[in-house]
């Protein structure tokens, strides 16, 4: 994507209206066109809200019309679909999507034992439909359980089990099940605080060629495409690695993006690019067991990475700090490595997989390393100090010094 697209690629969401709005603030039909931004949070999702208040919109006539037709209709990638769980890793995709197609169910316990579970849905969303059957514990133990599921065009959130009464209130992130309508619901929410009036429906549908002519009313630009890289790195962020793996497609190969297409992308560009051997590239994230790389490979493309130097810092500075931040903050904090070792994680529960692959920044030198374990029978604490351990002696087996 760092080659493909640049650095300094940003997606847009454009919103076109099908007359400009009049003195009293009608408009008729209201377009919204996703441009594939994986950064359209609940707060920027606000902000287009706002934006659109701005250029005089009070009233729309006629329908909320979301045209999401620059990826394709399939929400559920390759090896999505092996755990029908309501994960919030395992997000829908859609070229129109909001705060990675999940939702947070705010906990909090009643003031005293057998009371219910006090409970708020963020973001805001017309339509979604929260039931919490949960109650306060006296003592701890208590588990508490979030699930969502599709209940017509939103989604139904469910809360059930206990919560121990001196327990910290926390956020519990769960999946919707919609792109799109999730999207438009959010808007819509949003559209009642700011006094916005929908007189028509929500519907899917397409932007006219000739509105696409004349402009647009509103654009919102995203940040640039290294703040993903950043997202995918740092959080591992599935979600943010599908919504650039489906743009790579759209913008390299034709508009609607899928997932076949970012298989062509990706494979064509690890073949011109001289990086060893053929990976099996069926998705963006390496979710579910679909891909398959080889340490060869992966120390092959960090080693191509570093000789680029236009985006290597940027690649760099993605990736998580052993012992300081990102998916490795807990790890390495004791080894003489913490600081050093810059990596990304991989990990399959159900599969036995952990994963890390990257740098390790020495005095003298700087080493590139894959470790892949696919091993079932051995948990991720065990897997995480098995690399630990085999980075110590490799760095020690060469006689390199931390300082």
């Amino acid at each position: 994507a760092l080659e493909k697209l640049g650095g300094e690629y940003t997606f847009r969401t454009r919103v076109y209206s099908d007359r400009t709005p009049s003195v009293k603030g009608e408009v008729g039909t209201l377009y919204v066109k996703g441009g594939g931004d994986p950064g359209l949070m609940v707060e920027r999702v606000w902000l287009l809200a706002q934006h659109i208040a701005h250029a005089g919109v009070k009233k729309i006539t006629g329908d909320l019309v979301l045209d999401d037709s620059f990826f394709d209709q399939q929400t559920v990638g390759p090896g999505f679909d092996e755990d029908a769980s309501s994960k919030s890793y395992e997000c829908l995709i859609g070229a129109l999507s909001a705060s990675f197609n999940s939702l947070a169910v705010h906990v909090r316990p009643g003031d005293s034992a057998g009371a219910p579970v006090q409970t708020l849905l963020f973001p805001p969303i017309r339509g979604a439909q929260l039931t919490s059957k949960a109650v306060t514990a006296a003592s701890g133990g208590a588990a508490i359980d979030v699930h969502t599921s599709k209940v017509g065009s939103s989604t139904g959130i469910t809360v059930t089990g206990a919560m121990d009464k001196n327990a910290t209130p926390r956020y519990i992130y769960r999946k919707t099940w919609q792109t799109w309508e999730n999207f438009g619901n959010i808007l819509w929410s949003f559209f009642e605080k700011e006094g916005i009036l929908v007189e028509g429906e929500l519907r899917r549908g397409v932007v006219p060629d000739s509105l696409s002519a004349r402009g647009a009313l509103v654009t919102l630009e995203s940040e640039p495409l290294t703040t993903f890289v950043d997202h995918m790195f740092k959080f591992s962020s599935n979600f943010a690695a599908e919504m650039v793996f489906k743009t790579l497609a759209a913008e390299h190969v034709s508009v609607p993006g899928s997932w076949e297409k970012g298989v062509v992308v990706a494979s064509r560009w690890w073949k011109e690019s001289g990086l060893p051997g053929t990976p099996v590239i069926k998705n963006g994230s390496g979710l579910g067991n679909t891909n398959r790389i080889s340490c060869e490979q992966v120390v092959g493309l960090l080693d191509y990475v570093w000789k680029k130097k236009t985006y290597a810092p940027e690649f760099v500075s993605a990736l998580s700090i052993a012992g300081v931040d990102g998916t490795v903050k807990s790890r390495f904090l004791t080894s003489p490595l913490r600081g050093a070792v810059r990596a990304k994680t991989g990990t399959l529960n159900s599969y036995g997989v952990g994963t890390l692959a990257g740098y390790i920044f020495l005095p003298k030198r700087t080493l590139a390393f894959a470790i892949l374990i696919n091993e079932p029978k051995r948990d991720q604490v065990q897997h995480w100090r098995l690399q630990e351990k085999i980075l110590e002696e490799s760095v020690k087996s060469l006689g390199d010094q931390l300082n």
